[in-house]
C-alpha cells in the first residue's frame, strides 16, 4: 500500500471509492475579475462536478473563503507563499483553521542554491508533518522551482517532494523546450512521477497564459504531458486515491488585455476547454495509451 504520509503523492483521498479518480478543482484567484462573480462561478463548477477549491490564504480572503466553503461542498486546498519556515507558519495555521485537506506552497526564491533549497524543503516537510497536512510544492518562476533544470536537481536531493505541476512556467522559462526536446522530457519525467495536482494553463513560450489555439505546439503535446503524469500516478494508486486537476487561468496581468481593456479571450470558456482536455488526458492514462511523451 502506498504511503499516506504528508509526503505521499496520494495525498488526496475519497474514502469508500472503488477506483482511483480524477477530481476537478477551482482556484479562488483564477475566478476573480471575471464576467460573473466567484460565487456564481463556483455554483456552475459544482454543478459540473467540481469537488476541490484552492485558495491563497491571504488575510483579506479568509472571510470570503470561509463563507464559500460553508455554502459549497468543496474540499479546501490551502495555498501560501514562503521563503522561510517562519513565513509559512501563518498559512499552516489558517489552513488548519479552515479545515484544508492539503497545503500548496510557493517556496523560496529564484536565487537559492540547491543546498539551500533542499534544506528548506526538509524543514517544510517537518512542519507539514507537525500540522498533519500533506505538502505540495508549486512549480513556479521566481521560486526555488524557477526552471526545469534546477527543479530536477532539487528533486534528486529531495525525492519525497510532491508537486503541484504547472508546465507552462517551464515552457516560458525555457522559451518552449529550452533548446532540446530530448533534455526537456528527460528532466521533466522525475517531476511527472511526483505530481499529485496539475494547474492547467498553456503557454506559447513567451506568455504564461494563452488560449489553447495559441499554445506553443498542438494541444496533443500538452495533453501528453498531463496524461503521462496521470499515468505514472495511476500505476500504484490505491482505490480511494484522487488526482486533482485545476484549470488556473488568472486575471490580468496573467490575462492579456486589448487596447480597449478587454481580455483577449474568455477565461470562463477557455476553462471549460482545458477541463475537457484534462479529461481526455485522464482517459488516455486509464487506457494505458500515454506510454511516452
Amino acid at each position: 500500500m502506498p504511503s499516506t504520509s504528508s509526503n505521499s503523492k496520494y495525498c488526496f483521498r475519497c474514502p469508500g471509492a472503488i477506483a482511483p479518480e480524477l477530481a476537478i478543482s477551482q482556484s479562488f484567484w483564477a475566478l476573480t475579475e471575471r464576467e460573473i462573480s466567484i460565487e456564481l462561478s463556483l455554483e456552475k463548477a459544482c454543478d459540473a462536478g467540481c469537488t476541490y477549491f484552492e485558495v491563497g490564504l491571504r488575510e483579506d480572503r479568509l472571510a470570503t473563503a470561509e463563507a464559500l466553503l460553508k455554502k459549497f461542498p468543496l474540499k479546501l486546498i490551502a495555498q501560501g507563499w514562503a521563503a522561510t519556515c517562519p513565513e509559512a507558519t501563518v498559512f499552516f495555521e489558517r489552513a488548519k483553521q479552515l479545515g484544508a485537506v492539503a497545503i500548496n506552497l510557493h517556496l523560496g526564491h529564484a536565487y537559492m542554491t540547491v543546498d539551500e533549497a533542499a534544506s528548506l524543503i526538509k524543514q517544510m516537510q517537518e512542519q507539514a508533518e507537525s500540522y498533519g497536512l500533506p505538502l505540495l510544492m508549486e512549480t513556479h518562476r521566481g521560486r526555488m522551482t524557477q526552471d526545469l533544470f534546477r527543479t530536477a536537481e532539487l528533486l534528486a536531493r529531495c525525492p519525497e517532494a510532491v508537486f503541484a505541476l504547472d508546465v507552462s512556467h517551464y515552457i516560458v522559462a525555457g522559451e518552449t523546450l529550452g533548446g532540446s526536446a530530448e533534455l526537456f522530457h528527460k528532466h521533466i519525467l522525475p517531476l511527472l512521477a511526483r505530481t499529485a495536482l496539475i494547474h492547467g494553463r498553456v503557454s506559447n513560450g513567451q506568455s504564461i497564459q494563452v488560449s489553447l489555439d495559441d499554445a506553443f505546439a498542438d494541444t496533443a503535446t500538452i495533453e501528453s504531458l498531463w496524461s503521462r503524469a496521470m499515468g505514472i500516478w495511476l500505476a500504484d494508486a490505491p482505490l480511494d486515491a484522487v488526482f486533482v486537476f485545476e484549470p488556473e487561468l488568472g486575471p490580468p496581468p496573467y490575462a492579456y488585455r486589448d487596447r480597449r481593456g478587454a481580455e483577449t479571450f474568455s477565461r470562463s470558456e477557455e476553462t471549460a476547454r482545458i477541463v475537457e482536455l484534462a479529461r481526455g488526458a485522464w482517459s488516455k492514462a486509464l487506457d494505458g495509451a500515454s506510454i511516452s511523451v
